[in-house]
């Protein structure tokens, strides 16, 4: 993503476009009553000289559109505004007033505007124009499950699913045997995944030796040899990606990935909330009066709970949003759409880390 105008105090944001992951970041940061102008196509009618309507033809034209609803399609990679139209070309008649959908994609520009631009819409956009990300491969494996899961921005993809049973150890060489027919169809997965993606990571992670043994057998096999780490997880198979990304493991490997930090700040939260000292709060009236006496550390707010709000309840969140950053918190947006943000919604949609008990 590319900026291309900013006025903070107008409340104006132009965003050029690039990718999918850009897509993701525009789906959280478009509200409901912000307004939209991108270029769009639609079907008009035009009077001619005898005052008739001719017949109706698609024409490209640009539109501003107060928004109603944003629909994020990932496997079409396109974002959907869909809203009343509030701005058109004062020729054609019969558009303002009524109800218009803007598609999205890679490779198109939009102009934002908000009534208030938040630090944490900044932070966001700041996000999105940073270098893409490197994916992260995760393989979980063991002797009896493997799964293959990209590591995104906005959470992970599974890409490859097998359960097998091996031989018994005392049957050396069919065991063997077996266990190089599995890990060619690992392998085999895991190079048509690779193939879209240069400096791509590996992440090998299960209980026991197995993940050991496939890290030799990758370096063996697969040319060029991707960057490779090994790292223990008590479950193979889609458990074990999971357990990976909620651990920090995956963290520690990749600093700059969104999702991967939302995971490891929602364990934290609730090792808050285990502990005896207890500095968390979750809810919005519980986390508001903390805001109001400096205590938040770090604010979660899930992201569905900003798109689907009424207008009076998104109005409090944001006000304690900016309560929160004028204190010096910080304010990170969770996806709905992983695990992380699953947990905090459940809670309300509302969490925070608090710098002190209350």
């Amino acid at each position: 993503m590319r900026v291309l105008e900013l006025d903070k105090k107008k409340g104006i944001l132009g965003l050029a476009v690039e990718n999918l992951d850009d897509l993701w970041h525009l789906y959280n940061l478009i509200q409901k009553n912000d307004v939209v102008y991108a270029k769009t196509t639609r079907e008009i009618k035009v009077r001619n000289g005898m005052g008739k309507f001719s017949e109706g033809r698609r024409i490209l034209l640009t539109l501003g559109l107060k928004v109603e609803k944003v629909f994020f399609d990932r496997s079409m990679n396109r974002l959907r505004i869909r809203g009343i139209v509030i701005e058109a070309p004062e020729k054609y008649e019969g558009i303002k007033g009524s109800y218009h959908t803007i598609t999205v994609q890679p490779n198109s520009n939009i102009k934002i505007v908000k009534q208030k631009i938040l630090d944490y819409h900044l932070k966001r956009v700041e996000d999105a124009c940073k270098k893409e990300t490197k994916p992260i491969f995760v393989v979980s494996i063991d002797d009896e499950e493997a799964c293959i899961a990209v590591v995104h921005r906005f959470g992970f993809n599974i890409k490859f699913e097998k359960k097998i049973r091996l031989p018994g150890k005392l049957e050396v060489k069919k065991r063997d045997e077996a266990v190089k027919k599995y890990f060619s169809e690992v392998l085999k997965a895991l190079e048509e995944n690779l193939k879209n993606h240069t400096n791509s990571v590996v992440v090998l992670v299960g209980p026991g030796y197995i993940k050991e043994e496939f890290a030799k057998y990758l370096k063996e096999k697969l040319k060029p040899t991707p960057k490779i780490h090994v790292g223990s997880t008590s479950s193979s198979g889609l458990a074990g990606v999971s357990e990976a990304v909620r651990s920090g493991l995956l963290l520690n490997i990749a600093k700059e990935h969104r999702f991967l930090r939302e995971s490891q700040l929602v364990e934290e939260f609730f090792a808050e909330v285990a502990s005896e000292k207890g500095k968390a709060a979750y809810g919005l009236e519980e986390v508001e009066n903390a805001a109001k006496i400096g205590a938040v550390k770090s604010l979660m707010v899930v992201d569905k709970l900003l798109r689907e709000a009424s207008d009076e309840e998104r109005l409090k969140l944001e006000d304690v949003i900016h309560l929160v950053e004028s204190k010096g918190g910080e304010v990170t947006v969770l996806s709905s759409e992983h695990e992380a943000g699953e947990k905090i919604l459940s809670l309300g949609g509302v969490a925070a880390i608090l710098r002190f008990r209350v």
